[in-house]
């Protein structure tokens, strides 16, 4: 019989991975903020940062989870491969406390500098260290774009028939910096539901809960646009590329 300590392994994997995704991740983030000499730079820094991170959390919990660190991910897995549905709510949970214990480090990390910020009205600028923010609109076009991507690739790459299976974890972040790079990087998207709400929630106690209101209650865009263009990638590589794939297989097999 399993013990508790079993049961929990991969909600904690997936609370350490997110975690570690979020520490390097919002490390460079509150660097560029806090900087004066990353400005021309910060569009490609932060994307190969926040791959390192993806695939630094990856390797952290891949062995023990699956390595999601992402709701998307663990979504579309739920949709579309097999992924248990009971587990779904602890992952979710697990990702996002990952994801809020990570701000706190940062915090720790860059409190007094993000604290020496000049402050205007509304939002205090160190909370941009941990929150996205932008137009409604164009931010849920590009979340969804660039999920649509991430997750596309996460499928194929872990698909055993795929030749990178084997360093899963390192193409996996090379695909988030590319779709960074891509669609992301100058609207300062999350591609991940955890990596903004547990950060936002940590902002909200530190800085105030207008972060919530930020950008006409922009809040709800990094949840949702992940989720709606994480599961449109799914689909279209379970739906379209690998059962045509298999198909082909199947053809050239019977042919030999």
């Amino acid at each position: 019989m399993p013990s508790i300590r079993n049961v929990a392994a991969p909600y904690w994997a997936e609370f350490i991975g997110t975690l570690v995704l979020t520490v390097v991740g919002l490390g460079v983030t509150a660097q560029n903020l806090t900087s004066t000499t990353t400005s021309k730079t910060e569009a490609l820094n932060s994307s190969l940062a926040w791959g390192l991170a993806v695939t630094l959390g990856i390797w952290t919990s891949e062995h023990v989870s699956g390595g999601h660190i992402n709701p998307a991910v663990t979504l579309s897995r739920a949709l579309f491969s097999g992924f248990p549905a009971t587990r779904v709510l602890c992952y979710l949970a697990s990702q996002t406390l990952g994801a809020f214990t990570g701000a706190l480090l940062v915090w720790v990390n860059f409190g007094s500098a993000l604290g020496d910020l000049p402050k205007g009205k509304g939002v205090h600028p160190a909370a941009f260290a941990f929150i996205t923010a932008g137009d409604t609109w164009t931010g849920l076009v590009g979340e969804a774009t660039a999920a649509f991507i991430f997750v596309l690739a996460v499928f194929a790459i872990t698909d055993n028939t795929s030749s990178a299976k084997n360093i899963a974890p390192l193409a996996v972040g090379l695909a988030f910096t590319a779709a960074s790079l891509g669609v992301s990087s100058p609207l300062g998207l999350a591609v991940n539901p955890a990596r903004d709400l547990g950060p936002r929630i940590f902002a909200a106690l530190a800085y105030g809960l207008d972060v919530f209101a930020e950008g006409s209650f922009y809040f709800w865009v990094p949840l949702a646009g992940p989720i709606v263009g994480g599961a449109a990638g799914a689909f279209v590589y379970e739906w379209l590329v690998r059962r045509d794939a298999e198909y082909h297989a199947l053809e050239e097999g019977a042919a030999h």
